[in-house]
């Protein structure tokens, strides 16, 4: 059994970690510190945890420390945990984040993370210019720059260790990354500042993104405390930003019938892929994941089996949905099932030009010209220049999404219909994005009784005088 005894600020846990080959009892040590707000009944209390879960530890052949640094158990966490049990994309977006993380608290030992410190990364996260997404531009005549030094286009690019092609773009007048303009300014021994211009250096990350690094550091610690390697988790008290009640961009019912009406001057692969999207509320990755055996044209109603996503150093691959409630059927209007007839014969045209060309392997129903899965930022890309190009209101792909919901609870369809149609774990999750739709039709909802004013408050004849003869 465990035993602690004081030592200085902490206590040192010793329990047995079996014998050598000479018989000799080994002692496994570690030392817990409480924390300066605890009372003596939580110390006592916590100091019995810990003896427990180091002895169990021990027993299993885990030596638990924490003096590890959080870089070290993260990248044990993502390995033995969160790396097999999170969606491919999901867990390539927590590799992203985890870059800056480590960079600010990488190199401390968990037993010495404090809330303090990750108020101060928030805080950092907060600063323009922190974006990893600002782009430069050139602001000097770089062509005349290169040749004075007696460099080519080519010799640039090598000394950059960028593609020709990138320094075209820049001479351009193209926006590069931070990356691409250090590597030029370097190559030609000029700071940053002297040649290229940073592009809306205000730009700051939003409360939302700010958080999603607190959920990650969050739930990295969690289960350093669930596995013994902490007492508890210093992200539990952190100070995040303020979320502002935000409205979900969406068309509303006349621009949405403007964007329809649009789409029939454009090729029919964007036209049907961006009507059905509107008119069924697919994610982006749903939608593209569909194929003909998904669809079942008697009842005029598909099943979301699958989804088609992409990463970079694998490309698109194909994935389950996002939960157990993204794997869901669907019954559609019939004007859907109508542009899906027209569609097919134009694939199946498509299908006879390529031949043996034909690239589609599962059957989807939304390919590339050549059979191909279509790449999901293909989409988001045509969609914003089809927007700009038509004067129609600044949405995005996912707009559509946010539209169907908002037009079906504006229709007085039930919240828990509308959720279960999204694929949304928890009808919590739509009244939160929807909030600003609800309290619209609610407020909509009150006028009804008005209704029945004439008969609640009715007009009472004036009262006549008492004639005083």
């Amino acid at each position: 059994m465990a035993t602690a005894r004081k030592r200085g600020k902490g206590y040192q846990i010793t329990t047995s970690g079996g014998y050598d080959v000479n018989g000799t009892q080994i002692r496994r040590y570690m030392t817990w510190v409480p924390d300066p707000g605890m009372t003596p009944r939580q110390t006592e209390k916590e100091l019995a945890r810990q003896c427990v879960l180091f002895e169990e530890h021990i027993n299993f052949g885990m030596s638990v420390d924490g003096n590890i640094r959080f870089y070290d158990f993260a990248e044990k966490w993502m390995a033995d945990y969160s790396g097999k049990q999170l969606k491919i994309r999901t867990a390539h977006g927590y590799r992203k984040h985890l870059e800056r993380i480590y960079r600010a608290i990488g190199h401390i030992k968990l037993k010495d993370l404090r809330t303090g410190h990750l108020n101060s990364l928030y805080a950092n996260l907060e600063e323009a210019g922190i974006r990893a997404d600002i782009r430069y531009t050139v602001k000097t005549d770089l062509l005349s720059a290169i040749q004075s030094m007696g460099l080519t286009r080519t010799a640039l690019a090598r000394q950059a260790g960028i593609a020709l092609g990138t320094v075209r773009s820049i001479l351009a007048g193209k926006k590069v990354n931070q990356y691409t303009a250090s590597a030029v300014s370097t190559a030609i021994d000029k700071k940053l500042t002297d040649i290229f211009t940073q592009d809306q250096p205000s730009r700051t990350l939003s409360p939302s993104t700010i958080r999603t690094y607190h959920r990650i550091i969050s739930s990295c610690l969690g289960k350093a405390v669930k596995w013994g390697y902490i007492s508890h988790n210093p992200a539990v008290n952190a100070q995040l930003p303020r979320m502002d009640q935000r409205e979900a961009p969406h068309l509303d019912e006349d621009d949405a019938r403007r964007l329809l009406a649009l789409l029939h001057n454009e090729p029919i692969k964007y036209r049907v892929m961006i009507t059905f999207d509107l008119l069924s509320g697919l994610r982006r990755g749903e939608l593209l994941g569909l194929r003909w055996r998904d669809i079942d044209f008697a009842s005029e109603t598909i099943t979301v089996c699958q989804t088609s996503s992409y990463i970079k150093g694998k490309g698109i691959y194909t994935d389950t949905p996002k939960n157990k409630t993204s794997s869901r059927p669907l019954k559609l209007s019939r004007s859907v099932f109508v542009l899906l007839r027209e569609y097919r014969e134009w694939q199946d045209l498509q299908r006879e030009a390529c031949g043996d060309q034909w690239r589609d392997r599962d059957g989807r129903v939304f390919t590339a010209d050549d059979g191909a899965p279509v790449h999901p930022d293909s989409l988001t890309k045509w969609f914003s220049a089809f927007v700009n190009r038509n004067g129609l209101p600044p949405v995005h792909l996912h707009s559509l999404r946010h539209t169907y919901a908002s037009l079906m609870i504006a229709d007085g369809i039930p919240l828990v219909v509308v959720s279960r149609r999204l694929g949304h774990a928890q009808v919590s999750t739509t009244s939160n994005i929807y909030a600003h739709v609800i309290a619209s039709a609610d407020e909509k909802a009150a006028q009804v009784s008005e209704k029945f004013a004439d008969v609640v408050t009715p007009q009472k004849p004036p009262q006549r005088k008492k004639s005083t003869a």
